[in-house]
């Protein structure tokens, strides 16, 4: 490092690791506030790739350490608690909503679709990918492959009849309760009748439904009818391949999942209709 200027050594010395073993999360956000403070790095090619390759160390290890980046047989071995906490974290899901968020979460990875942001204090928050080689994500999908492969085969071949079965009407009380919910916040559009929506969670329906609520508002709706019908999910919902949002976007079980939400705006008056009704 002899022919590194006075200030290249003292740059160089701050992006270098202490010394000690640090975890990856905290030397990536040690980094990314030196690369706010300092903003001619880029302009030095000794330093920058320096600099990208400790992000790319230290960004390795730190994905590792997460659920959706983990190598198959660690998958495997965890795959029970990670649907137990899935389920928990959203009472009104199923093992295969875990399944379809896992899946749409590894094709993201082999798409490189994904983004990755640390918080920096004082400043914008920092996306690392652009830091990284071409090949950063070559053994992560690889592995995402892998894991789907294992998850449509072993996994929801085991489970084709539940993952199929059809939403059916428990208590049938269940249309005047829409009828009352969809006075009270409109819910569908008026071209939908409540007779329509119900037809298409429980029958072939040709009916598309069109909300006239966003999905927050419509998630929080699913989970207060779920006890009215017999093999209500999640899944089961969005795989009528019927139901558009607001915007118009076909619901997917992804979309719907992504939604929950315990106070959503209209939170009140559903909760009003069902205690009224009761």
């Amino acid at each position: 490092m002899n022919n590194l200027t006075h200030y290249q050594n003292r740059i160089y010395d701050k992006i270098l690791p202490e010394l000690g073993k640090t975890e990856p999360y905290e030397e990536l956000l040690r980094l990314s506030l030196l690369y706010r403070q300092i903003k001619d790095i880029k302009k030095d090619n000794f330093l920058f790739e320096k600099y990208k390759a400790i992000i790319n160390n230290s960004l390795y290890f730190h994905l590792k350490s997460k659920e959706e980046f983990y190598d198959l047989d660690r998958f495997k071995d965890i795959y029970k608690t990670l649907v137990e906490e899935f389920i928990e974290d959203n009472i009104d899901a199923d093992e295969n909503d875990f399944i379809e968020k896992y899946i749409n979460s590894q094709q993201e990875i082999i798409n490189k679709t994904i983004e990755y942001f640390i918080p920096v204090n004082g400043y914008k928050p920092l996306e690392l990918l652009q830091f990284l080689k071409k090949d950063f994500f070559d053994e992560f999908i690889r592995g995402s492959k892998k894991k789907i492969e294992f998850l449509k085969e072993d996994k929801l071949g085991l489970k084709k009849e539940v993952r199929f079965s059809k939403i059916t009407t428990k208590n049938k009380k269940i249309f005047e309760v829409l009828e009352r919910v969809n006075l009270e916040i409109e819910f569908l559009r008026e071209v939908v009748t409540i007779t329509d929506f119900i037809k298409v969670l429980t029958e072939d329906s040709d009916k598309e439904i069109h909300l006239n609520i966003d999905n927050r508002n419509f998630h929080y709706l699913l989970t207060k009818i779920k006890e009215y019908f017999f093999n209500f999910t999640i899944t089961a919902v969005a795989k009528t391949n019927k139901i558009h949002s607001k915007t118009g976007t076909l619901l997917k079980a992804n979309n719907l999942i992504n939604a929950k939400c315990d106070y959503p705006s209209l939170k009140d008056s559903i909760d009003g209709v069902f205690k009224n009704f009761k």
